[in-house]
């Protein structure tokens, strides 16, 4: 008989559950970094917008990618088996990279614009 859960937190996830909830929380820094980037190299700024008409644009193209090669790779990681997180890990690199992401840009614009 299988041991009762203590929390939601201990429940077994997929393995794509897991590597895309990383992949989440590490896109999230990327894109701040991004962010800050493109706003402080008017070369980087005008690239992306002649890559696709609008750096916004290119700036989305570049987080969806990012996220979707970090989440098929983390899958693959451990022999196929990929990572092995609890879902309060998952919660806790998911949530924390994308509230230092906010931290990220908001000190930017806050602070150093």
């Amino acid at each position: 008989m299988d041991q009762p859960l203590k929390s939601a937190a201990d429940a077994p996830l997929s393995n794509a559950t897991v590597a895309f909830g990383v992949a989440l929380g590490i896109t999230g820094i990327a894109n701040a970094v991004l962010v800050i980037a493109k706003e402080k190299s008017p070369a980087l700024m005008a690239a992306m917008k002649a890559t696709t008409g609008h750096h916004w644009v290119t700036h989305s193209a570049a987080a969806l990618a990012l996220f979707l090669v970090l989440g098929l790779g983390l899958m693959r990681v451990n022999g196929g088996q990929g990572l092995r997180m609890t879902a309060g890990g998952v919660i806790k690199c998911l949530v924390g990279g994308l509230a230092l992401g906010a931290a990220l840009i908001s000190g930017f614009y806050l602070l150093g614009d």
